[in-house]
């Protein structure tokens, strides 16, 4: 799934945690954080912290990847120098 704002960052955060029958509570303490901050975070908030972002994806069973809009063979080869 390619993900282009906060919205809809938020909005998989969501789905995946109702899908994992979490309530926001539970996520919050699974990841640390308030209820409050779940709210935020599902509501899309453009300031959420990405450390945050990305436990509270992990207790819901996701992982973040980002990859280039257009990749090109040099990048390519960056990347795997980089990862190697």
């Amino acid at each position: 799934m390619i993900i282009t704002t906060a919205q809809q960052l938020g909005a998989l955060l969501r789905r995946a945690r109702t899908d994992a029958g979490m309530t926001q509570a539970a996520l919050a303490a699974a990841t640390g954080v308030s209820r409050q901050w779940v709210i935020s975070a599902e509501a899309g908030a453009p300031t959420a912290r990405l450390d945050l972002v990305i436990d509270a994806l992990r207790a819901v069973g996701l992982v973040l990847d980002v990859v280039p809009e257009e990749q090109d063979d040099a990048l390519d080869e960056v990347l795997g120098r980089t990862r190697a």
